[in-house]
């Protein structure tokens, strides 16, 4: 039966963090259970994008902090990487923003730039992930634009190196491919350890456009398909709506059904988030019929550049698996024939200047 441990944590003062953290670990039989001396051990925590730790939209690096330091605690050395959206972002940026370079310096923590891949079945996996004895996965908590929920599973499709993630998007559009994807890559990481940021976590329009959330949770386990299992309760869900939970409980990496996880620590009914707000594209995604569902997802919604707001950073044009962005001086937008709606551009963008808008056949449905 799989484990799952959840610790209540109202907040991010680093004690506090660090207390919760090991509390959540040590009911799994604590960190010697995973780390021996001598090892090197990565930390793979979610980086998506330049963003502070305030918006909710990278894991927190306090959370970074406590598991390293049990790592260290541990007899192990601490690497911590990430692959971020945007392909071919400042990584140098995101770990000063993302406050993960601040810890890392204070720490002695070893920062780690995924440049370098392993072929894995087709696969660029960064090479850290190899080299490391020991993956340690920290997601956070959050809804995603085409996966509804990003978590555990999700959270090692960081390690894909370089432009493959563009190409991976381009080739599977739709949530379903997709899926087989993140599922693929999760078989091949395997972490041996997931320790989920869910003290503030996003609803609405996530990864990186929707509103910090307090949910007062972590949650820890080795099995990362009961872990998003148990997300999905806490937001009210049933596990199998979501695409990527069901696709991994089908190819036998973990376990979805509730009545089969052991919950260790606090109880779940405890953690259960009333109006949760998920994505606007999510009503789209559990439309019974598939035709209608067909229908609707392609003209349903499209996402919108702001120009008030954009910076032309060209973020997003870099991350548009089909080209379709045009950022220049003078206009910036988004060609709506050739746009697949993977969502890249809104998911990397941080200044949150791309939205997600449903047409009036979508309003009409759902209201």
């Amino acid at each position: 039966m799989s484990t799952v441990s959840l610790s209540r944590c109202a907040g991010y003062d680093p004690d506090d963090v660090y207390d919760a953290v090991k509390r959540s670990i040590d009911l799994l039989g604590g960190m010697e259970k995973y780390v021996k001396p001598g090892m090197n051990v990565l930390i793979k925590p979610n980086l998506l994008t330049d963003s502070p730790p305030e918006d909710a939209v990278v894991t927190h690096p306090e959370v970074v902090r406590a598991v390293g330091r049990l790592v260290r605690k541990a007899g192990g050395a601490v690497w911590v990487g990430d692959s971020p959206g945007g392909y071919g972002k400042n990584i140098d940026q995101i770990f000063d923003k993302s406050g993960v370079r601040h810890i890392a310096d204070e720490e002695d923590f070893e920062l780690m730039k995924f440049t370098t891949a392993t072929f894995v079945d087709g696969m660029p996996i960064a090479k850290q992930v190899f080299d490391a004895d020991l993956v340690i996965s920290i997601p956070k908590l959050k809804t995603h634009c085409v996966t509804v929920m990003t978590g555990a599973i999700k959270n090692t499709f960081g390690t894909v190196t370089g432009l493959y993630k563009a190409e991976c998007h381009s080739r599977c559009p739709k949530e379903r491919d997709l899926a087989g994807i993140l599922v693929k890559v999760h078989s091949i990481v395997k972490p041996a350890l997931t320790v989920v940021d869910g003290i503030v976590g996003m609803e609405g329009d996530g990864p990186s456009g929707g509103s910090p959330r307090a949910m007062n949770v972590l949650i820890a386990g080795e099995d990362a398909v009961a872990i998003d299992s148990c997300i999905a309760k806490i937001v009210g869900l049933e596990p199998l709506d979501l695409t990527v939970t069901k696709q991994a409980y089908e190819a036998g990496l973990g376990e979805a059904d509730l009545s089969k996880i052991k919950i260790a620590g606090e109880g779940l009914d405890s953690f259960i988030a009333k109006d949760f707000k998920f994505p606007k594209t999510m009503p789209l995604r559990m439309i019974p019929n598939p035709v209608l569902r067909w229908a609707l997802g392609f003209v349903g919604f499209k996402p919108y550049i702001d120009r008030d707001i954009c910076v032309r950073c060209g973020l997003c044009r870099t991350a548009c698996p089909v080209d379709c962005i045009t950022i220049d001086e003078s206009y910036c937008g988004i060609d709506c024939k050739k746009c697949i709606r993977c969502l890249c551009c809104h998911e990397v963008c941080p200044h949150k200047a791309i939205s997600i808008r449903r047409n009036f056949l979508t309003k009409m449905v759902w209201g």
